[in-house]
């Protein structure tokens, strides 16, 4: 426990750090997956399983985290870090198991890229597991949370960014004809209407939101790391849509993920 406090206490800032570094790196290199893939990232196999194999790492990782937290009797029982534990896999179930199974086409993703991704994924479970289960204050979380601000807003802010964003990617994947349609198509719809990444404002909006439902430094710098990685990607589609589409997607005149700012 003493080492694993020590790791932990370094962590957060060591991912605060990386997380501008790859702000700063995302503004000149797009993620080779989806509309930016080539082939230069090495070895690749498909998208779907490519999700899977990348995301699946921090849905266990934050359940063993748990479990391992009740073995070790380090916290009693605690429903409000019950509640928030589980929007967090409830999110990561969708994405690990169900996202995958329900893509179309045949697009790939890099070997490379997702084991890129599980490293982070599993760090990210580290940091929000182990504020939750291990480091966070004793009466940081009491019953009385839920009828807090910081909770009652995140937990609104949280849902609604899923709504969107679980919304949005039907809407993407509905363009596409059948599983063999690789070809892209300008999305329209109430989240499109403004904005051409409205998947990835839905993504910004849960974890703000779970940064501030939990009111922890851990869930910040998630939302850091988002931000660093969402925020340069929609400006890449929004370029791609651009190459694509021209006129006729610039002739909507949509933001590329932040209604009336971006």
């Amino acid at each position: 426990m003493e080492v694993f406090a020590h790791f932990y206490h370094y962590l957060l800032p060591v991912m605060t750090i990386l997380g501008a570094m790859v702000f700063i790196l995302c503004q000149f290199v797009s993620a080779p997956y989806g509309m930016m893939f080539n082939n230069r990232w090495g070895f690749s196999v498909r998208s779907n399983l490519g999700w899977f194999i990348m995301e699946c790492p921090v849905f266990f990782a934050m359940l063993l985290l748990y479990f391992i937290s009740l073995a070790a009797d380090v916290k009693p029982f605690n429903v409000v870090t019950l509640v928030m534990f589980f929007f967090f896999e409830f999110h990561y179930f969708q994405r690990s198991f169900i996202f995958p199974l329900l893509m179309r086409g045949q697009s790939k993703m890099p070997i490379s890229l997702i084991l890129i991704g599980m490293t982070f994924n599993t760090f990210n479970a580290i940091m929000q597991g182990g504020w939750l289960f291990f480091f966070s204050p004793e009466n940081a979380y009491t019953i009385s949370w839920f009828w807090s601000p910081q909770f009652i807003i995140g937990t609104l802010l949280f849902l609604f960014g899923m709504v969107v964003n679980l919304y949005s990617d039907r809407v993407i994947r509905y363009l596409r004809k059948d599983v063999m349609d690789n070809n892209y198509y300008i999305p329209y719809g109430w989240t499109f209407r403004k904005i051409s990444s409205a998947n990835y404002f839905g993504e910004i909006l849960e974890w703000a939101g779970f940064a501030i439902l939990t009111w922890s430094v851990a869930g910040a710098v998630f939302l850091l790391w988002s931000f660093a990685n969402i925020v340069p990607r929609s400006k890449a589609v929004y370029e791609r849509y651009t190459q694509f589409f021209g006129e006729e997607f610039t002739s909507l005149k949509r933001y590329k993920i932040f209604p009336y700012i971006y």
